[in-house]
């Protein structure tokens, strides 16, 4: 499991910036509906760029089970995050590493959320006709009230799974919201851009500088 993801990398070379200076994972995006989407031939060049120096995580929106399964064989992608409003139903029917994206301005059905069938969880702030990418912020240290028996101290609740924080992250804040939510992990996109899918190297550098500096001391 991951604990730093670099999320909307739409080139090969950004991939490989991040990877090389200790991002664990990044995220490539395959819903059509965002700025960051990448079709499938460039997502080759970017898990190419990768190699098994790191994760990478194949990003989806309600896609169906079968083209999820069918993409993710074709490029060799192991883990899928699904970030759209995939029934369980769904989500059951896909073979890979799971996790599933909470948006905090959708107010989920807890039990249903906890029975969900995936390996992990990713909180984001979410947004009027949008599924992450916004840069806003969550209220971190409210987490654990808002989502009771999922985000817990040092990133696990009593759903046994551990949770990933987005939604706003910048160089300048993460430590701060690694202090107060104490996620498992944290994940960034247009906190760390130039503009849109296209990353500024000094933020991501920094960004996963200060990441791993605050996940040290959560865990000190």
């Amino acid at each position: 499991m991951f604990r730093i993801k670099i999320c909307g990398v739409t080139r090969p070379e950004d991939a490989a910036h991040a990877v090389a200076c200790g991002a664990d994972a990044i995220g490539i995006n395959f819903f059509a509906g965002s700025p960051r989407f990448v079709p499938a031939d460039l997502a080759r060049e970017i898990v190419e760029a990768v190699a098994d120096r790191a994760e990478v995580v194949g990003v989806f929106v309600n896609e169906s089970p079968g083209t999820i399964v069918s993409l993710c064989g074709t490029l060799g992608i192991r883990r899928v995050q699904l970030h759209g409003d995939e029934p369980s139903g769904d989500a059951s029917r896909i073979p890979l590493w799971r996790m599933k994206a909470v948006h905090a301005d959708r107010a989920p059905d807890l039990p249903a959320l906890l029975a969900y069938p995936c390996e992990a969880f990713l909180f984001d702030a979410g947004g009027k006709d949008a599924y992450g990418g916004t840069g806003r912020e969550l209220a971190w240290r409210e987490l654990a009230e808002l989502y009771p028996g999922i985000a817990g101290v040092r990133g696990a609740g009593s759903a046994g799974k551990p949770w990933v924080l987005a939604g706003g992250l910048t160089p300048s804040n993460v430590e701060r919201a690694i202090h107060e939510a104490r996620p498992f992990g944290v994940d960034v996109a247009s906190g760390v851009e130039s503009s849109p899918g296209r990353k500024d190297r000094d933020k991501v550098k920094s960004f996963i500088e200060r990441a791993k500096a605050g996940l040290r001391v959560a865990e000190a």
